[in-house]
């Protein structure tokens, strides 16, 4: 993320004036701790008279604060990759180990809304392979044999 313009003098700008009404109309649904908050915002699209820069970098930091609790919630550890350009990934990739707890791959400089939609379509696919494991288990245990292919393509069926 790039670091946050900076100006001289406060501006007043229509585009600084719509984004200052914003904040003050969100205000109004908001409790005293992001109230603050907000403040701090207003000032800064005050003094950089950039409100889109100040606005994508705290969508930044919020959404690096929302990947780091979710990435804890599902016992991942988060680690950017450090990969030639050339040999860079193009999307997160989860490693898993057998207790459950895992290692995330993030491409370098990926945005944190991008890294968290990622984690969230890994672990959904994850969580319906591991179903889909236990669901098959269940049944070769009750003496069906067949391909799990098979077996998938015969029960999704029946369940549609």
């Amino acid at each position: 993320m790039a670091e946050l313009p900076t100006v001289a003098t406060a501006t007043t700008t229509p585009e600084v004036a719509r984004a200052l009404a914003g904040i003050e109309a969100a205000k109004l649904l908001a409790d005293k701790d992001v109230t603050e908050c907000l403040d701090a915002i207003g000032d800064l699209v005050r003094i950089t008279g950039a409100p889109n820069a100040i606005f994508a970098w705290v969508r930044h930091i919020f959404g690096r604060e929302n990947l780091r609790q979710y990435a804890a919630q599902q016992h991942l550890k988060l680690h950017e990759s450090r990969a030639s350009e050339e040999e860079q990934l193009d999307r997160t990739v989860i490693i898993w180990t057998v207790d459950g707890e895992g290692l995330a791959i993030v491409p370098a400089g990926q945005d944190p809304a991008t890294t968290l939609l990622q984690l969230r379509e890994e672990i959904a696919q994850r969580a319906e392979e591991k179903q889909r494991a236990g669901d098959f288990q269940a049944s070769v245990q009750a003496g069906h044999v067949e391909a799990v292919d098979t077996w998938h393509a015969r029960t999704t069926q029946a369940q549609q």
